[in-house]
Protein backbone atom coordinates (compact mmCIF):
# COMPACT_ATOMS: atom_id res chain seq x y z
CA UNK A 1 0.00 0.00 0.00
CA UNK A 2 0.74 3.70 -0.47
CA UNK A 3 1.28 6.25 2.41
CA UNK A 4 -2.52 6.96 2.03
CA UNK A 5 -3.28 3.05 2.43
CA UNK A 6 -3.98 2.00 -1.15
CA UNK A 7 -2.34 -0.54 -2.83
CA UNK A 8 1.03 -0.56 -4.54
CA UNK A 9 1.11 -1.45 -8.37
CA UNK A 10 4.48 -3.67 -8.11
CA UNK A 11 7.34 -1.69 -6.38
CA UNK A 12 9.48 -0.55 -8.95
CA UNK A 13 9.39 3.49 -9.72
CA UNK A 14 12.58 5.77 -11.01
CA UNK A 15 10.75 8.63 -9.03
CA UNK A 16 11.05 7.42 -5.60
CA UNK A 17 14.27 5.57 -6.00
CA UNK A 18 16.16 8.58 -7.38
CA UNK A 19 13.77 10.38 -4.09
CA UNK A 20 15.61 7.90 -2.13
CA UNK A 21 19.22 8.01 -3.21
CA UNK A 22 18.97 11.99 -3.00
CA UNK A 23 17.94 11.35 0.82
CA UNK A 24 20.40 9.62 1.31
CA UNK A 25 23.39 11.09 0.10
CA UNK A 26 22.23 14.92 1.30
CA UNK A 27 21.68 12.94 5.04
CA UNK A 28 25.12 11.32 4.37
CA UNK A 29 27.10 14.32 3.07
CA UNK A 30 25.49 16.51 6.07
CA UNK A 31 27.43 14.10 8.99
CA UNK A 32 30.51 13.12 7.32
CA UNK A 33 32.85 15.79 8.07
CA UNK A 34 31.69 14.97 11.58
CA UNK A 35 33.25 11.03 11.48
CA UNK A 36 36.80 10.46 13.34
CA UNK A 37 39.86 9.81 10.60
CA UNK A 38 42.30 8.22 12.35
CA UNK A 39 45.67 7.08 12.06
CA UNK A 40 46.37 4.06 9.78
CA UNK A 41 48.11 1.81 12.83
CA UNK A 42 44.71 1.93 14.54
CA UNK A 43 42.46 -1.36 15.15
CA UNK A 44 42.53 -3.62 12.19
CA UNK A 45 44.00 -1.66 9.32
CA UNK A 46 47.31 -2.38 9.59
CA UNK A 47 46.46 -6.16 8.29
CA UNK A 48 44.58 -4.89 5.61
CA UNK A 49 46.82 -2.07 4.38
CA UNK A 50 50.17 -4.44 4.50
CA UNK A 51 48.79 -7.07 2.40
CA UNK A 52 47.57 -4.50 -0.15
CA UNK A 53 51.18 -3.63 0.03
CA UNK A 54 52.82 -6.82 -0.83
CA UNK A 55 50.50 -6.87 -3.45
CA UNK A 56 51.74 -3.56 -4.99
CA UNK A 57 55.59 -4.15 -4.80
CA UNK A 58 55.39 -8.37 -4.92
CA UNK A 59 52.93 -8.85 -6.96
CA UNK A 60 51.25 -11.83 -4.31
CA UNK A 61 49.15 -11.77 -1.67
CA UNK A 62 50.81 -11.94 2.08
CA UNK A 63 50.05 -12.21 5.40
CA UNK A 64 51.02 -8.58 5.63
CA UNK A 65 53.81 -7.48 7.78
CA UNK A 66 51.90 -7.19 10.88
CA UNK A 67 51.88 -11.21 11.26
CA UNK A 68 55.45 -11.60 10.03
CA UNK A 69 57.83 -12.36 13.16
CA UNK A 70 60.06 -11.95 13.40
CA UNK A 71 59.98 -8.27 11.79
CA UNK A 72 62.35 -8.65 9.21
CA UNK A 73 62.98 -6.61 5.69
CA UNK A 74 63.09 -9.53 3.70
CA UNK A 75 60.40 -9.84 0.91
CA UNK A 76 57.25 -11.71 2.75
CA UNK A 77 56.04 -15.30 1.65
CA UNK A 78 52.50 -15.91 0.17
CA UNK A 79 49.94 -15.75 2.62
CA UNK A 80 46.31 -16.32 3.29
CA UNK A 81 45.55 -15.10 7.06
CA UNK A 82 43.01 -12.70 5.02
CA UNK A 83 40.50 -13.23 1.93
CA UNK A 84 41.85 -11.14 -0.94
CA UNK A 85 38.74 -8.67 -2.05
CA UNK A 86 39.44 -5.97 0.38
CA UNK A 87 43.52 -5.92 0.17
CA UNK A 88 43.07 -5.94 -3.77
CA UNK A 89 40.26 -3.07 -3.61
CA UNK A 90 43.41 -1.21 -1.28
CA UNK A 91 46.02 -2.22 -3.83
CA UNK A 92 44.08 -0.86 -6.84
CA UNK A 93 43.23 2.72 -4.98
CA UNK A 94 46.91 2.73 -4.24
CA UNK A 95 47.46 2.57 -8.18
CA UNK A 96 45.57 5.81 -8.70
CA UNK A 97 45.76 7.75 -5.47
CA UNK A 98 49.25 8.40 -5.45
CA UNK A 99 48.91 10.08 -2.05
CA UNK A 100 47.18 7.21 -0.43
CA UNK A 101 49.79 5.06 -1.96
CA UNK A 102 52.81 7.33 0.05
CA UNK A 103 50.85 6.68 3.24
CA UNK A 104 50.86 3.09 2.85
CA UNK A 105 54.20 2.94 2.26
CA UNK A 106 55.13 4.72 5.25
CA UNK A 107 53.07 3.05 7.56
CA UNK A 108 54.86 -0.43 6.29
CA UNK A 109 58.01 1.32 6.26
CA UNK A 110 58.01 2.11 10.03
CA UNK A 111 55.36 -0.91 10.90
CA UNK A 112 53.22 1.53 11.93
CA UNK A 113 55.29 3.14 14.41
CA UNK A 114 55.78 6.62 12.24
CA UNK A 115 53.36 9.02 13.92
CA UNK A 116 53.65 11.47 10.97
CA UNK A 117 52.50 9.29 8.52
CA UNK A 118 49.92 10.78 6.17
CA UNK A 119 46.16 10.13 6.68
CA UNK A 120 45.47 10.68 2.84
CA UNK A 121 43.01 7.97 1.56
CA UNK A 122 40.58 9.87 -0.45
CA UNK A 123 40.02 7.52 -3.38
CA UNK A 124 39.15 4.65 -0.70
CA UNK A 125 36.70 6.55 1.26
CA UNK A 126 34.82 8.43 -1.44
CA UNK A 127 34.26 4.58 -2.89
CA UNK A 128 33.21 3.28 1.02
CA UNK A 129 30.81 6.69 1.24
CA UNK A 130 29.49 5.19 -2.07
CA UNK A 131 28.87 1.91 -0.86
CA UNK A 132 27.36 3.14 2.21
CA UNK A 133 24.85 4.85 0.10
CA UNK A 134 24.03 1.94 -2.05
CA UNK A 135 23.51 0.33 1.34
CA UNK A 136 20.96 2.36 2.61
CA UNK A 137 19.05 2.68 -0.90
CA UNK A 138 18.92 -1.34 -0.58
CA UNK A 139 17.46 -1.01 2.69
CA UNK A 140 14.67 1.22 1.65
CA UNK A 141 13.85 -1.02 -1.35
CA UNK A 142 13.99 -3.97 1.00
CA UNK A 143 11.69 -2.18 3.43
CA UNK A 144 9.44 -1.11 0.56
CA UNK A 145 8.66 -4.34 -0.98
CA UNK A 146 8.11 -6.00 2.73
CA UNK A 147 5.70 -3.64 3.82
CA UNK A 148 4.03 -3.35 0.08
CA UNK A 149 4.30 0.21 0.79
CA UNK A 150 5.63 3.19 0.26
CA UNK A 151 5.37 4.82 3.32
CA UNK A 152 6.94 1.32 4.88
CA UNK A 153 10.00 1.99 2.57
CA UNK A 154 10.48 5.76 3.56
CA UNK A 155 10.27 4.69 7.65
CA UNK A 156 12.60 1.95 7.42
CA UNK A 157 14.87 4.21 5.63
CA UNK A 158 14.48 6.91 8.04
CA UNK A 159 15.15 4.20 10.94
CA UNK A 160 18.40 2.94 9.39
CA UNK A 161 19.80 6.82 8.70
CA UNK A 162 19.92 6.85 12.08
CA UNK A 163 22.73 4.09 12.47
CA UNK A 164 24.57 6.56 10.26
CA UNK A 165 27.05 8.61 12.70
CA UNK A 166 28.37 5.39 13.52
CA UNK A 167 28.80 3.79 10.09
CA UNK A 168 30.26 6.95 8.22
CA UNK A 169 33.12 6.47 11.26
CA UNK A 170 33.73 3.02 9.39
CA UNK A 171 33.74 4.41 6.10
CA UNK A 172 37.15 6.49 7.09
CA UNK A 173 38.45 3.45 8.21
CA UNK A 174 40.84 0.92 5.86
CA UNK A 175 38.43 -1.94 7.00
CA UNK A 176 36.32 -4.36 5.66
CA UNK A 177 32.72 -3.07 7.45
CA UNK A 178 31.46 -1.33 4.62
CA UNK A 179 32.38 -3.38 1.76
CA UNK A 180 31.36 -6.49 3.60
CA UNK A 181 27.95 -5.16 4.81
CA UNK A 182 27.30 -3.97 1.50
CA UNK A 183 27.56 -6.88 -0.38
CA UNK A 184 25.92 -8.67 2.15
CA UNK A 185 22.88 -6.37 2.48
CA UNK A 186 23.17 -6.80 -1.95
CA UNK A 187 22.98 -10.35 -1.60
CA UNK A 188 19.80 -9.97 0.55
CA UNK A 189 17.93 -7.65 -1.38
CA UNK A 190 18.79 -9.76 -4.40
CA UNK A 191 17.23 -12.62 -2.08
CA UNK A 192 14.43 -10.86 -1.51
CA UNK A 193 13.56 -10.11 -4.93
CA UNK A 194 13.85 -14.08 -6.14
CA UNK A 195 11.74 -14.88 -3.57
CA UNK A 196 8.87 -12.26 -4.68
CA UNK A 197 9.07 -12.52 -8.29
CA UNK A 198 10.64 -16.22 -8.20
CA UNK A 199 12.70 -15.33 -10.86
CA UNK A 200 16.38 -17.87 -10.59
CA UNK A 201 18.49 -15.03 -12.05
CA UNK A 202 17.92 -13.13 -8.76
CA UNK A 203 19.06 -16.21 -6.59
CA UNK A 204 22.22 -16.11 -8.81
CA UNK A 205 22.87 -12.38 -8.20
CA UNK A 206 22.69 -13.31 -4.59
CA UNK A 207 24.72 -16.07 -4.92
CA UNK A 208 27.29 -14.61 -6.32
CA UNK A 209 27.03 -11.39 -3.95
CA UNK A 210 27.12 -13.68 -0.84
CA UNK A 211 30.84 -15.23 -2.45
CA UNK A 212 32.03 -11.95 -3.02
CA UNK A 213 31.12 -10.80 0.75
CA UNK A 214 32.68 -14.40 1.92
CA UNK A 215 35.62 -12.82 -0.10
CA UNK A 216 35.88 -9.97 2.11
CA UNK A 217 34.86 -11.22 5.67
CA UNK A 218 35.05 -15.23 6.19
CA UNK A 219 32.23 -15.48 8.40
CA UNK A 220 29.92 -14.61 5.95
CA UNK A 221 31.17 -17.81 3.75
CA UNK A 222 29.58 -19.90 6.93
CA UNK A 223 26.19 -18.31 6.35
CA UNK A 224 25.93 -18.87 2.22
CA UNK A 225 26.68 -22.31 3.22
CA UNK A 226 23.94 -22.81 5.81
CA UNK A 227 21.61 -20.34 3.53
CA UNK A 228 22.15 -22.79 0.60
CA UNK A 229 21.79 -25.74 3.07
CA UNK A 230 18.69 -24.43 4.26
CA UNK A 231 17.79 -23.45 0.96
CA UNK A 232 17.65 -27.24 -0.56
CA UNK A 233 15.55 -28.88 2.57
CA UNK A 234 13.18 -26.06 1.98
CA UNK A 235 12.97 -26.58 -1.82
CA UNK A 236 12.16 -30.09 -1.30
CA UNK A 237 8.96 -29.17 0.90
CA UNK A 238 5.86 -29.00 -0.75
CA UNK A 239 4.54 -28.43 -4.41
CA UNK A 240 6.88 -26.45 -6.80
CA UNK A 241 9.52 -28.70 -5.93
CA UNK A 242 11.50 -28.83 -9.29
CA UNK A 243 11.54 -25.45 -10.03
CA UNK A 244 12.54 -23.69 -6.51
CA UNK A 245 15.74 -26.76 -6.58
CA UNK A 246 17.00 -24.57 -9.71
CA UNK A 247 16.84 -21.62 -7.84
CA UNK A 248 18.58 -22.63 -4.79
CA UNK A 249 21.04 -24.95 -6.98
CA UNK A 250 21.99 -21.29 -9.04
CA UNK A 251 22.54 -19.31 -5.71
CA UNK A 252 24.43 -21.93 -4.21
CA UNK A 253 26.49 -22.39 -7.91
CA UNK A 254 26.93 -18.71 -7.84
CA UNK A 255 28.40 -18.78 -4.39
CA UNK A 256 31.06 -21.48 -4.92
CA UNK A 257 32.15 -20.18 -9.05
CA UNK A 258 33.11 -17.10 -6.55
CA UNK A 259 34.99 -18.15 -3.99
CA UNK A 260 36.80 -21.46 -5.76
CA UNK A 261 39.39 -19.75 -7.79
CA UNK A 262 41.00 -18.41 -4.08
CA UNK A 263 40.68 -21.67 -2.30
CA UNK A 264 42.51 -23.30 -5.67
CA UNK A 265 45.01 -20.33 -5.36
CA UNK A 266 45.74 -21.82 -1.43
CA UNK A 267 46.06 -24.94 -2.40
CA UNK A 268 48.20 -24.87 -5.62
CA UNK A 269 50.27 -22.42 -3.87
CA UNK A 270 50.22 -23.15 0.59
CA UNK A 271 48.57 -26.47 -0.21
CA UNK A 272 45.53 -25.70 2.10
CA UNK A 273 42.92 -25.53 0.08
CA UNK A 274 41.02 -23.00 2.79
CA UNK A 275 39.62 -19.48 3.02
CA UNK A 276 41.83 -18.41 4.82
CA UNK A 277 44.55 -19.94 7.76
CA UNK A 278 45.68 -18.61 11.57
CA UNK A 279 43.38 -15.73 11.88
CA UNK A 280 40.61 -17.90 12.88
CA UNK A 281 41.80 -19.69 16.30
CA UNK A 282 43.29 -16.67 17.06
CA UNK A 283 40.15 -14.89 17.39
CA UNK A 284 39.09 -18.34 18.99
CA UNK A 285 41.20 -18.00 21.57
CA UNK A 286 40.34 -13.98 22.63
CA UNK A 287 36.87 -15.70 22.57
CA UNK A 288 37.08 -18.56 24.81
CA UNK A 289 39.29 -16.30 26.99
CA UNK A 290 35.90 -14.80 28.51
CA UNK A 291 34.67 -18.65 29.52
CA UNK A 292 36.60 -18.24 32.60
CA UNK A 293 34.84 -15.64 34.26
CA UNK A 294 32.78 -16.48 37.08
CA UNK A 295 29.09 -16.55 37.23
CA UNK A 296 28.74 -13.75 39.40
CA UNK A 297 30.62 -12.03 36.35
CA UNK A 298 28.79 -13.52 33.69
CA UNK A 299 25.77 -12.16 35.45
CA UNK A 300 27.56 -8.47 35.72
CA UNK A 301 28.38 -8.64 31.90
CA UNK A 302 25.09 -8.59 31.16
CA UNK A 303 24.78 -5.20 32.58
CA UNK A 304 28.16 -3.81 31.34
CA UNK A 305 27.60 -4.70 27.98
CA UNK A 306 24.94 -2.56 27.85
CA UNK A 307 24.77 0.54 25.60
CA UNK A 308 26.87 2.81 28.39
CA UNK A 309 26.74 -0.23 30.82
CA UNK A 310 30.43 1.22 32.46
CA UNK A 311 28.72 3.23 33.89
CA UNK A 312 25.66 1.48 34.99
CA UNK A 313 27.80 -1.47 36.27
CA UNK A 314 30.11 0.81 38.65
CA UNK A 315 26.83 2.41 39.75
CA UNK A 316 25.14 -0.93 40.22
CA UNK A 317 28.48 -2.86 41.59
CA UNK A 318 31.45 -0.47 42.53
CA UNK A 319 33.76 1.91 40.53
CA UNK A 320 35.93 -0.34 37.79
CA UNK A 321 33.55 -3.47 38.06
CA UNK A 322 33.22 -3.54 33.97
CA UNK A 323 36.89 -3.43 33.50
CA UNK A 324 37.43 -7.00 32.96
CA UNK A 325 34.96 -6.86 30.18
CA UNK A 326 36.27 -4.17 28.02
CA UNK A 327 39.74 -3.46 25.88
CA UNK A 328 41.50 -1.29 28.07
CA UNK A 329 45.03 -2.15 28.29
CA UNK A 330 45.21 -4.13 31.96
CA UNK A 331 46.31 -7.54 32.26
CA UNK A 332 43.34 -8.71 33.95
CA UNK A 333 40.72 -8.30 31.66
CA UNK A 334 39.37 -10.86 29.03
CA UNK A 335 40.36 -9.80 25.99
CA UNK A 336 44.25 -9.06 27.21
CA UNK A 337 44.12 -12.72 28.30
CA UNK A 338 42.88 -13.99 25.48
CA UNK A 339 45.81 -12.13 23.35
CA UNK A 340 48.09 -12.83 25.45
CA UNK A 341 48.91 -15.82 28.32
CA UNK A 342 46.23 -17.46 26.96
CA UNK A 343 47.03 -17.45 23.59
CA UNK A 344 50.50 -18.05 24.23
CA UNK A 345 49.62 -21.28 26.32
CA UNK A 346 47.64 -22.48 23.90
CA UNK A 347 49.92 -22.57 21.32
CA UNK A 348 52.14 -24.02 22.83
CA UNK A 349 50.26 -26.48 24.27
CA UNK A 350 48.29 -27.48 20.74
CA UNK A 351 51.69 -27.51 18.93
CA UNK A 352 51.31 -24.59 16.45
CA UNK A 353 48.02 -22.44 14.42
CA UNK A 354 47.13 -25.78 12.76
CA UNK A 355 46.29 -27.79 15.95
CA UNK A 356 44.88 -24.60 17.76
CA UNK A 357 41.30 -24.70 16.72
CA UNK A 358 40.69 -28.91 18.09
CA UNK A 359 42.83 -27.72 21.39
CA UNK A 360 40.76 -25.20 22.14
CA UNK A 361 37.22 -27.31 20.91
CA UNK A 362 37.95 -30.05 23.41
CA UNK A 363 39.91 -27.96 26.05
CA UNK A 364 37.73 -25.35 26.81
CA UNK A 365 34.52 -25.61 24.63
CA UNK A 366 33.70 -28.95 24.80
CA UNK A 367 35.01 -29.33 28.32
CA UNK A 368 32.53 -26.78 29.61
CA UNK A 369 29.15 -26.91 27.22
CA UNK A 370 27.23 -24.90 29.42
CA UNK A 371 29.33 -22.07 29.90
CA UNK A 372 30.28 -21.47 26.92
CA UNK A 373 26.71 -21.65 25.82
CA UNK A 374 25.84 -19.16 28.25
CA UNK A 375 28.75 -17.15 27.60
CA UNK A 376 27.67 -17.02 23.78
CA UNK A 377 24.40 -16.08 24.84
CA UNK A 378 26.14 -12.61 26.80
CA UNK A 379 28.07 -11.51 23.68
CA UNK A 380 24.96 -11.80 21.20
CA UNK A 381 23.34 -9.91 23.20
CA UNK A 382 26.55 -7.74 23.56
CA UNK A 383 27.25 -7.49 19.71
CA UNK A 384 22.86 -6.76 19.41
CA UNK A 385 23.27 -3.33 20.55
CA UNK A 386 24.15 -1.62 17.15
CA UNK A 387 24.81 2.09 17.39
CA UNK A 388 23.93 1.73 20.94
CA UNK A 389 20.26 2.24 22.24
CA UNK A 390 18.87 2.32 18.53
CA UNK A 391 19.92 -1.25 18.95
CA UNK A 392 18.57 -1.87 22.22
CA UNK A 393 15.07 -0.19 21.47
CA UNK A 394 14.95 -2.16 18.02
CA UNK A 395 16.17 -5.46 18.70
CA UNK A 396 13.13 -7.17 20.20
CA UNK A 397 11.14 -5.42 17.78
CA UNK A 398 12.98 -7.30 15.13
CA UNK A 399 12.41 -10.76 17.77
CA UNK A 400 8.87 -10.25 18.05
CA UNK A 401 8.41 -9.61 13.87
CA UNK A 402 10.91 -13.20 13.23
CA UNK A 403 8.66 -14.67 15.41
CA UNK A 404 5.46 -12.89 13.39
CA UNK A 405 6.72 -14.06 10.07
CA UNK A 406 8.00 -17.60 11.06
CA UNK A 407 4.60 -18.31 12.34
CA UNK A 408 3.28 -16.42 9.03
CA UNK A 409 5.48 -18.22 6.74
CA UNK A 410 6.36 -14.80 5.48
CA UNK A 411 9.46 -15.49 3.68
CA UNK A 412 10.02 -12.03 2.37
CA UNK A 413 11.02 -10.55 6.17
CA UNK A 414 12.40 -14.12 7.50
CA UNK A 415 14.88 -13.78 4.00
CA UNK A 416 16.74 -10.77 5.79
CA UNK A 417 16.56 -11.31 9.63
CA UNK A 418 16.82 -15.28 9.68
CA UNK A 419 20.40 -14.77 8.46
CA UNK A 420 21.06 -12.07 10.64
CA UNK A 421 20.20 -13.67 13.83
CA UNK A 422 22.83 -16.70 12.36
CA UNK A 423 25.30 -13.86 12.35
CA UNK A 424 24.55 -12.53 15.41
CA UNK A 425 25.04 -16.00 17.39
CA UNK A 426 27.70 -17.39 15.19
CA UNK A 427 29.79 -14.48 15.72
CA UNK A 428 29.25 -14.49 19.61
CA UNK A 429 29.85 -18.54 19.44
CA UNK A 430 33.77 -17.94 17.53
CA UNK A 431 34.86 -14.34 18.65
CA UNK A 432 34.59 -11.60 20.97
CA UNK A 433 31.72 -9.74 19.04
CA UNK A 434 31.73 -6.35 19.05
CA UNK A 435 29.24 -4.51 17.64
CA UNK A 436 30.88 -4.15 14.20
CA UNK A 437 30.39 -7.68 13.34
CA UNK A 438 26.87 -7.13 13.63
CA UNK A 439 26.06 -4.69 11.04
CA UNK A 440 23.87 -7.06 8.97
CA UNK A 441 21.65 -6.57 11.82
CA UNK A 442 20.80 -3.12 10.57
CA UNK A 443 18.44 -3.82 7.34
CA UNK A 444 16.66 -6.61 9.46
CA UNK A 445 16.17 -3.84 12.54
CA UNK A 446 14.86 -1.10 10.07
CA UNK A 447 12.39 -3.59 8.40
CA UNK A 448 11.42 -4.96 11.25
CA UNK A 449 10.87 -1.44 12.49
CA UNK A 450 9.10 -0.41 9.65
CA UNK A 451 6.81 -3.41 10.21
CA UNK A 452 6.04 -2.49 13.24
CA UNK A 453 4.84 1.09 12.71
CA UNK A 454 2.80 -0.51 9.94
CA UNK A 455 0.61 -2.69 11.85
CA UNK A 456 0.24 0.10 14.58
CA UNK A 457 -1.43 2.38 12.15
CA UNK A 458 -3.47 -0.55 10.46
CA UNK A 459 -4.84 -1.34 13.70
CA UNK A 460 -5.56 2.28 13.71
CA UNK A 461 -7.38 2.34 10.44
CA UNK A 462 -9.16 -0.55 11.38
CA UNK A 463 -10.99 0.86 14.91
CA UNK A 464 -11.68 4.09 12.86
CA UNK A 465 -13.46 2.04 10.37
CA UNK A 466 -15.33 0.02 13.38
CA UNK A 467 -15.58 2.34 16.13
CA UNK A 468 -17.64 -0.19 18.37
CA UNK A 469 -15.99 -3.05 17.33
Amino acid sequence: MDSKGEPLVGVQGAKPLGLACLLTVLALSALWPRAKVQAFDVFDQPFYLGIAYDLVHAGRFTNGYFFQEPPVDAARPPGMRFTPVYPALLAGASAVDGRFAAAMDCLVASRGGDASCSRSASLVRWAQFGMLACFYVLVWGMARRITGCERGGWVGLGLALLTAPELLNYVNYMMTEITALTLATGALAAGVRGIAERRGRFFVLAGGLAGCAALTRPAYFYLFLVCAAAGFVLALIGPGRSARFRRVAGFAAAGVVVVVPWLLRNFVVLGDASLTAGYGPQVLVQRVAFDLMSWTEFFRSLVCWLPDGNGLGGMLFGPGACHRFQWADQADNFYAIGNGPLMAESLAASGGWPHMFSYLLHKFILAEPVKYAAVTVSLALRGAWVSNYWGLVLAPVCAIMTWRAAARLDWLFLAIALPAWFMLIFAAAVSVNQTRYNLMLIPAFAVAGAMAVEAVLARRRLRESYPGG
